[in-house]
């Protein structure tokens, strides 16, 4: 593929959805430890746009994109149980393109029972893994609020929460309750219908992926000593210590995790759900724009950029 170029999705700066230009790059050629795919499909996550618009610095320029399904076309030296044809998904970085590299071990074997979009939907795993167990250390009985059940990050949640032997009540729009409690919650609120703080007893643990008021309002419902483990923003120190409870960061996102939550999907004790696909490559702001604008949903949105 020496000399070839492929399309991707090029931002040269800051700025809305026009920022986005489908252009011609080279191939990029993997170097030692790292493989490169045939990009089939990309997660679609917020991070991407506010990337684009500059809420959150990135050297310019750059290809969006963190995670992708695919197919390995070529390793590089030292890479050891992946080869070419192997289907994969796991955290690629400039994953709106053609084709891309990672490093080896942040790549994982697709499960013959998922789809490509599925696979490219399981970002939000590894988050979810990384603030209950690397940062909130749940445990098995304790009661735990995930906000949002039904979105890319909630729905892994209450899922690994469920499966670790926590009692999981979480939040969600009317017409995803169902799903939500399908996937392993004891009580759903419906948050539209009134506070959410008006309708739960006391948690050891509340996973806040929403941000804004929900984070200070769900201080009020934790016991005392109780985490809040925030993916979007944190309360004020004085705040959360006049409340009595411990407020953290747990937007981690480690390799240890990948491999947690991959040996959860083999089992089929995990399922990803996909909410939205655009195709090709040359939707990506309409994905993008579907992601800032749609509000709380079911599942991940995908960008499939090529055919399997």
């Amino acid at each position: 593929m020496k000399n070839l170029h492929i399309p991707a999705i090029c931002v040269h700066a800051y700025g809305g959805p026009e920022q986005l230009h489908l252009e011609e790059i080279p191939v990029p050629v993997p170097a030692k430890d790292e493989v490169l795919i045939k990009v089939v499909a990309s997660g679609v996550n917020p991070i991407d746009w506010k990337l684009r618009e500059g809420l959150k610095q990135h050297p310019l320029p750059f290809i969006p994109g963190v995670e992708a399904s695919g197919i390995v076309t070529a390793i590089g030296e030292g890479v050891f149980g992946l080869k070419t044809g192997d289907e994969v998904y796991g955290a690629v970085d400039g994953s709106y393109a053609a084709y891309a590299i990672a490093p080896a071990v942040q790549l994982f074997r697709k499960p013959m029972s998922l789809s490509f979009e599925e696979a490219a939907a399981m970002g939000g795993a590894k988050t979810a893994w990384g603030a209950l167990f690397d940062v909130g250390h749940l445990a098995k009985g304790q009661r735990i609020l995930i906000h949002a059940g039904a979105g890319g990050v909630g729905l892994f949640a209450v899922q690994l929460a469920y499966n670790a032997g926590a009692y999981v009540i979480a939040t969600a729009s009317p017409e995803n309750m169902d799903f939500v409690a399908g996937l392993g919650a004891s009580e759903v609120i419906d948050y539209k219908a009134a506070p959410f703080e008006t309708q739960v007893d006391p948690v050891d643990i509340v996973l806040d992926t929403v941000g804004g008021d929900t984070t200070l309002r769900s201080m009020s419902v934790l016991k005392s000593g109780g985490q809040l483990l925030c993916l979007v923003g944190l309360p004020d120190p004085e705040q959360a210590a006049a409340a009595g409870i411990h407020a953290v960061w747990a937007g981690t996102k480690t390799v240890a995790a990948m491999k947690e939550v991959h040996k959860m999907l083999e089992r089929d004790l995990i399922k990803p759900y996909v909410r939205k696909v655009f195709q090709p490559l040359s939707q990506a702001a309409a994905a993008q724009e579907y992601s800032k604008s749609n509000g709380p949903g079911r599942g991940k949105i995908v960008l499939k950029i090529s055919e399997e």
